[in-house]
C-alpha cells in the first residue's frame, strides 16, 4: 500500500515536471529569442541595444505571451509599387505595401514581410491610391477606406493600426497573420532594429507631414 502510495506522488511530481517544462519550451519559444536575432546584419551598436530591448520586454512580459518580436521577416525599404505599368496597375498591390507597413507596429503571431513607415513610403502608397483613382482601377468605397487609413498615418496617427492591419488582411483574403494588438515601444524598437536597422528608429514618434504636403499628396494626379 505505501508503495503504491509512493507511486502515486512520484506519477504526480514527474507530471508537474512535464508541465513546467513545457511551458518554460513555450515560453522560450513564443518569447523574445535572441537566438533570433539577424547578427550578420546588425552593428554591434544594434545588437547590444537589441538586447536591452529583450531584457525590457521580458519585464514587461515574464509570461512570453508576446510573440514574434525578434524574428527577421524579409524587409525592404521601399513600397516597390510600380507606376508605369498600366497593367500591373491594381489595388491588390497597394493594399498589400501597406499591410507590410504595418508590421512594425503590431504584434501577431505570424509576419512575412516589413516596409518601414516612412514619409517617403507614405507618399508612394499615397500617389498610388491617387492614381488608381484617376486609372479607374479602384471602387469609390474602396479608395475612401483605404484613403482614410493613409490619411490617419500622415497625421501619425497610429492607435488603431493594429485594428487597420486587420482590415487589410481581409482585403487580401487572409487566413493567418491578424493583429495580437499594438507592440510596445521597446517591442516597435527591437523589430526596427532587427528589421530595418537604427536609422529607422525615428520613424517609432513620425511626425505628422506637413498638411499642405498631404493636400499637394492627394490632389497631383487629379490636376495632371
Amino acid at each position: 500500500m505505501k508503495r503504491n502510495k509512493t507511486f502515486w506522488w512520484g506519477g504526480i511530481i514527474g507530471l508537474v515536471i512535464m508541465v513546467i517544462a513545457a511551458y518554460a519550451f513555450y515560453t522560450y519559444c513564443s518569447g523574445p529569442n535572441p537566438n533570433e536575432l539577424d547578427r550578420e546584419q546588425m552593428t554591434e551598436e544594434d545588437y547590444t541595444r537589441a538586447l536591452e530591448l529583450i531584457d525590457i520586454i521580458k519585464e514587461e512580459d515574464p509570461l512570453g505571451r508576446r510573440q514574434n518580436v525578434t524574428r527577421r521577416i524579409n524587409p525592404q525599404e521601399t513600397t516597390g509599387l510600380i507606376f508605369d505599368d498600366p497593367k500591373k496597375l491594381n489595388k491588390g498591390n497597394l493594399v498589400d505595401a501597406m499591410h507590410l507597413m504595418t508590421h512594425q507596429k503590431i504584434l501577431a503571431t505570424e509576419k512575412a514581410g516589413a516596409i518601414p513607415m516612412t514619409h517617403d513610403n507614405l507618399k508612394e502608397v499615397r500617389d498610388y491610391l491617387e492614381l488608381l483613382r484617376d486609372q479607374n482601377k479602384i471602387k469609390n468605397d474602396d479608395y475612401r477606406q483605404l484613403g482614410g487609413i493613409i490619411e490617419r498615418w500622415e497625421q501619425a496617427i497610429f492607435d488603431e493600426i493594429d485594428k487597420e492591419q486587420d482590415v487589410l488582411l481581409e482585403e487580401m483574403y487572409a487566413a493567418i497573420g491578424f493583429s495580437d494588438g499594438l507592440a510596445t515601444r521597446a517591442e516597435e524598437e527591437l523589430f526596427i532594429l532587427n528589421n530595418f536597422g537604427e536609422e529607422y528608429v525615428y520613424t517609432m514618434d513620425l511626425e505628422s507631414m506637413p498638411e499642405e504636403e498631404q493636400q499637394e499628396d492627394a490632389n497631383t494626379k487629379t490636376e495632371e
